[in-house]
């Protein structure tokens, strides 16, 4: 569509302005674009073990005293990388909320910008192999997985991620809180790669929230996990549906901190 296309566009020139004074890593810089839908999954874990994977550099940002854990889930129809379409693609990432700045950087065409969200990613994994690669050159480890499946918006819905063979993430939602705006926010995630550096990777979306936070059920099964922190069980949830959703990234940015 014209008008997504315009809001992507739009994306890249703000991400790129809002970047352009930030401190250089040593590493080459990458930049992403994409379309998608999405479903955040939220639970509240016990803190401790998230805690200790982070590192006391990091501290986590509480809810009721437990850690707050977002899985976000993507089917994309369109995916640039460094400027070129690497086609559709799936996807997962899995943060933990830590404390950061939460100032407001305005988000070209929405209706409300929310505060910056500050996160410490635990997982990321796609279905495309060129956005694996890529990602992995800009400091942010990649596994592979099988694939996504999100139920189009509506009261009672459900939601799937295939990790690996016998491993399964998924979620079912009664009763949606049905919502219609454009919302923006800003996601500072910062990532540890496989020689123990620290990277920032600083991301703006602008997000069509169709269904706000609504009561779910989180179903964890499988044997091998590539997510320790999450063991299989099954966790209350809160689920937010964004169809579609546009965000432009900066990936390997020195860490501000």
């Amino acid at each position: 569509m014209a008008a997504s296309r315009i809001l992507v566009v739009a994306l890249a020139v703000t991400a790129l302005l809002a970047t352009h004074s930030d401190a250089q890593s040593q590493r080459p810089l990458h930049f992403l674009s994409k379309q998608c839908n999405e479903d955040a999954v939220q639970v509240l874990v016990d803190p401790r073990p998230f805690q200790d994977f982070v590192g006391s550099e990091f501290p986590l940002k509480l809810e009721e005293g437990k850690a707050r854990v977002v899985i976000v889930v993507h089917d994309c129809s369109q995916y640039w990388m460094d400027g070129e379409d690497v086609g559709p693609t799936q996807e997962v990432q899995v943060w933990v909320s830590i404390r950061g700045p939460e100032d407001v950087r305005p988000v070209v065409g929405a209706e409300q910008t929310l505060p910056t969200k500050t996160w410490f990613s635990l997982f990321s994994g796609s279905n495309n192999p060129r956005v694996r690669t890529a990602k992995t050159a800009s400091g942010t480890a990649q596994a592979q997985i099988e694939g996504v499946l999100l139920d189009a918006p509506g009261r009672q819905r459900h939601g799937r991620v295939s990790l690996s063979k016998g491993l399964h993430y998924s979620w079912e939602v009664l009763d949606a809180t049905p919502l219609s705006r454009l919302v923006g926010v800003n996601n500072d995630v910062y990532v540890r790669d496989s020689a123990g550096n620290v990277v920032l990777n600083r991301i703006q979306v602008l997000l069509h929230m169709c269904a706000g936070p609504s009561k779910a059920t989180l179903t964890v099964v499988g044997g091998t996990n590539p997510l320790p922190l999450i063991s299989p069980g099954t966790y209350p949830a809160l689920v937010t549906t964004f169809f579609p959703m546009w965000s432009r990234a900066t990936l390997g940015l020195a860490p501000s901190r």
